[in-house]
């Protein structure tokens, strides 16, 4: 009897779950739906799955923060990253983390997503063409954030991106505020930026932060 591959699927809306599993061949066997990173480590702890497909945009989380504890805890996890965000930085954190393979719901078709999940059931990874090319231009450009920035300075950035003061930040960052003030400085002299205005829509262009984060944040 051929052994089926353990799966989760993590999606916050109803419809996605529906089309993903319909993807799903007799080689998976899905152990649990999931709406939200709540919902989805619960999943992860009680079944040990073999298999995540995740959506990256989780009402209560980061699903590159989950993807991240998931892979902390079972190293052999396959994850394959469904998600419409494909800024600069969310590429590169998907490729840095780990992930078996990521679907563009914006630009990638049901097949698509069938062929990918047909990777991974094979061992293998998945990545459009158009991702691929993508990532490799970014990883020779000397003028790329991954080039120019160190990870604490992308830590700040998605903190800067959403208009949080110095002060805010020391405080999540368990950091003085003069200190952030500092790393703010030195990261605009990287990125030749002028003004808090030219931070925070280059954390927003290359998705840092995203623009809905920006306007929470502005309440």
């Amino acid at each position: 009897m051929e052994i089926r591959l353990k799966t989760i699927v993590v999606e916050d809306q109803r419809l996605g779950i529906d089309l993903v599993l319909q993807c799903l061949d007799e080689r998976f066997e899905v152990c649990a739906t999931a709406r939200t990173a709540k919902e989805a480590w619960s999943a992860f702890q009680k079944y040990h799955p073999e298999v995540v497909i995740l959506d990256i945009e989780l009402p209560d989380g980061n699903g590159l923060d989950l993807a991240n504890r998931m892979l902390r805890a079972r190293k052999d996890v396959k994850i394959l990253g469904v998600s419409g965000r494909t800024a600069e930085f969310t590429l590169y954190q998907v490729f840095k983390t780990g992930f078996f393979g990521f679907v563009d719901k914006n630009s990638e078709s049901i097949d698509d997503l069938r062929n990918a999940i047909d990777h991974l059931a094979n061992g293998n990874c998945y990545y459009a063409a158009a991702i691929q090319q993508n990532m490799l231009l970014q990883r020779s450009n000397p003028q790329a954030f991954s080039n120019i920035l160190s990870e604490r300075e992308q830590e700040l950035m998605c903190h800067f991106g959403v208009g949080s003061s110095n002060e805010i930040i020391a405080e999540k960052l368990n950091l003085r505020p003069v200190s952030v003030q500092n790393h703010r400085a030195r990261i605009m002299r990287k990125l030749g930026l002028h003004s808090t205005v030219d931070l925070i829509r280059y954390a927003l262009d290359k998705g840092f932060a995203n623009p809905s984060e920006f306007r929470e944040s502005s309440h």
